[in-house]
C-alpha cells in the first residue's frame, strides 16, 4: 500500500475516532454489561458472540462499501433495482431517526442527567441535546472533525478511568452463567445496537467524507476506508469486551439492578460519587456522537437518494425536529418498539454485507436478490415473535433447521436457495461471455 493514497494518520485518527463515538451509544453502554453479569464465568463466550455480531459485523459492513465504493443505497440498488433500493435504503435510515434518535436523547436525561440533576425535566435536557446536535451536524464539511477532535477524545478518556478501575479492583467475582445458550445470547444482545445496520449507512457518509477531503479514486477510498472500518471495529471490539467483563466481575454485586440500572451502578460501586459523574458524561457523550452522526449521515443519504433534492440541511433540521419530539415518549418504550424492526432488517443485512465483500457483484446481483429476499421472509418471522405471534409459520420452520436454536435458522436455506439461484439465474452479461 503505497502511503501517498493515504491521508495522514492524524486525520485517520479523527477520522476512525469519529466513527467510534459514532457508534458507541447507549446501547454499547447498557448491553454488554447486563450480558456479562448473566453469562458469569462464561463472560468470554458471551463478548464473543457480542462481538461477531457488533464488531466484526462493522468490519464487513465497511468493508462491503470499501469494495463496492458505494453507500447501502448503492449497493440495495443494485440488489433490488433503484426504486427498490431506495426503499430499503430508507427503512434503516428511518429506523434510526425516528427509533435511535429518541432512545439516546432519552437515555441521557434518564442515565445521565436525572441521577445528577432529580428536577431538570425531560423537555430542557432534550432541547439542550438537540441544539448541540444540530449545531455539530448542521455544516458538512465539519461534522468529523468536531467528533473527532472534541467530543470523541472526552469520551473515550472516561472510557479508559472506568475499565482501567473495574479491571484492577471489580466489586465482586464472576457467578455461575444463568444460560447455556452463551454465543447466542451474546450474539443476539449485539443486535440491539444496530452498529452493523449502522456501518452501513456510515460506509456511506465515510466515503462523502473523504470526497469533501479530496480523496476521490476508487481505489483510493478502497484503501482510506478499509483502515477506519478496522480501526473502529477494533475499538468497538476492546470496549464491549471490557464492558461484558465488567458485568461479569462487579455486576454480581448488584443482581437485582435493571438494564441500564446496572451500569451505573457499577461505575458508581467502583469510584463512588465520581464514577457518578464519569458514568453520566460516558453517556452523555456517547449518545450525543451517536445522535449527531445519524442526523448527518441522514443528511448525506437523502441527498444522495434523492439526487441532490433534498438539501442536507432540511434533513439535518427535520430529524433533529423528530428526535426531539419522540425523545418525550422515554427509554423503556423505545427500546421495546425498536427491537423487532431490528431482527427483521438484520438477516438480509448481513446477505447485503457478505455479498457485497465479492469485488465483482454484478456476477452475483440476481442470487443476492434471491437472498435477501428469503432472509427478510425468516426476518419477518422473527419479528412477529416480538410481537406475541410466536407460533407463526416462519418461526416454526427456522426453529427446527441447522442453527434454529442459536436464532440462525435462516442461514442455511439462504445459502442454499441462492446456490441453487445463481446456477439458474445468471446475470445476462455472464450467460453471454460464457
Amino acid at each position: 500500500m503505497s502511503k501517498k493514497n493515504l491521508l495522514p494518520i492524524s486525520v485517520l485518527v479523527v477520522i476512525t475516532g469519529a466513527m467510534f463515538s459514532s457508534h458507541f451509544g447507549v446501547g454499547d453502554l447498557i448491553f454488554p454489561p447486563i450480558l456479562g453479569r448473566g453469562a458469569g464465568t462464561s463472560w468470554f463466550t458471551a463478548a464473543l458472540g457480542y462481538l461477531i455480531v457488533n464488531s466484526i459485523g462493522v468490519w464487513l459492513a465497511y468493508m462491503a462499501c470499501a469494495h463496492q465504493n458505494q453507500s447501502l443505497t448503492g449497493i440495495a440498488s443494485k440488489t433490488l433495482g433503484n426504486f427498490f433500493g431506495k426503499i430499503y435504503t430508507a427503512i434503516p435510515i428511518l429506523i434510526v431517526v425516528f427509533f435511535i434518535l429518541p432512545r439516546v436523547s432519552s437515555a441521557t436525561h434518564e442515565m445521565a442527567i436525572l441521577p445528577l440533576l432529580p428536577t431538570v425535566p425531560l423537555w430542557l435536557t432534550l432541547a439542550v441535546f438537540f441544539l448541540i446536535c444540530f449545531y455539530v451536524a448542521y455544516t458538512r464539511a465539519t461534522v468529523i472533525d468536531k467528533l473527532g477532535k472534541i467530543l470523541a477524545p472526552i469520551l473515550i478518556l472516561f472510557v479508559i478511568i472506568l475499565a482501567v478501575k473495574g479491571i484492577a479492583t471489580p466489586l465482586s467475582t464472576p457467578q455461575a452463567p444463568s444460560s447455556t445458550n452463551i454465543l447466542s445470547t451474546g450474539m443476539l444482545e449485539a443486535y440491539n445496537t444496530m452498529n452493523a445496520i449502522a456501518a452501513l449507512l456510515f460506509g456511506g457518509w465515510v466515503l462523502h467524507e473523504l470526497n469533501i477531503r479530496n480523496v476521490k479514486t476508487k481505489e483510493d477510498q478502497n484503501k482510506n476506508l478499509n483502515i477506519i472500518g478496522l480501526s473502529t471495529a477494533v475499538l468497538l471490539g476492546i470496549t464491549s469486551t471490557v464492558l461484558v467483563y465488567l458485568g461479569a466481575s462487579s455486576g454480581s454485586s448488584f443482581p437485582d439492578a435493571s438494564i441500564g440500572v446496572l451500569s451505573t451502578n457499577i461505575a458508581q460501586g467502583l469510584l463512588g460519587q465520581v464514577g457518578l459523574v464519569s458514568f453520566a458524561i460516558i453517556m452523555a457523550f456517547s449518545c450525543l456522537t451517536t445522535a449527531a452522526a445519524i442526523i448527518s449521515m441522514a443528511g448525506d443519504m437523502f441527498l444522495e437518494m434523492t439526487n441532490n433534492k433534498m438539501n442536507y440541511r432540511l434533513t439535518v433540521t427535520l430529524a433533529t425536529a423528530i428526535g426531539f419530539t419522540l425523545g418525550l415518549v422515554g427509554l423503556s418504550k423505545i427500546v421495546k418498539y425498536t427491537v423487532p424492526w431490528l431482527v427483521l432488517l438484520y438477516p438480509s443485512i448481513v446477505v447485503l454485507i457478505l455479498s457485497a465483500l465479492y469485488y465483482n457483484f454484478a456476477k452475483i446481483k440476481n442470487s443476492v436478490t434471491v437472498g435477501v429476499i428469503i432472509a427478510l421472509i425468516f426476518g419477518l418471522g422473527d419479528m412477529l415473535s416480538f410481537y406475541g405471534l410466536t407460533s407463526n409459520i416462519i418461526t416454526k420452520i427456522a426453529s427446527q433447521l441447522p442453527l434454529g436454536g442459536q436464532g440462525l435458522g435462516w442461514l442455511l436455506p439462504t445459502i442454499i436457495i441462492m446456490a441453487i439461484a445463481q446456477l439458474f439465474f445468471k446475470p445476462k452479461s455472464e450467460e453471454e461471455s460464457s
